[in-house]
């Protein structure tokens, strides 16, 4: 389980990378959906593997993430 877990973040790590290096380069919508699906990832598969279990671990990054999602969807002429 926890290799895969391992697996999944590395992933993820890879993802907000590309987010941010397409987010230099000037494909930002990109960029933010990269960064966000990314921190999402990250943030689920951290607070999965904690042994304390405080729900505004979880809700406060998923949250920012989700509304980075949104508003790189609503991003009015993004390359």
């Amino acid at each position: 389980m926890k290799i895969a877990i391992d697996r999944i973040r590395v992933l993820a790590f890879i993802l907000v990378f590309l987010g941010v290096l397409f987010g230099i380069f000037d494909a930002v919508r990109t960029g933010a959906l990269f960064l966000s699906i990314g921190t999402i990832v990250i943030a689920t598969t951290k607070y999965l593997g904690s042994n304390r279990h405080r729900k505004i671990e979880l809700t406060l990054p998923v949250g920012m993430a989700a509304l980075l999602f949104v508003v790189a969807l609503t991003l009015p002429h993004a390359k």
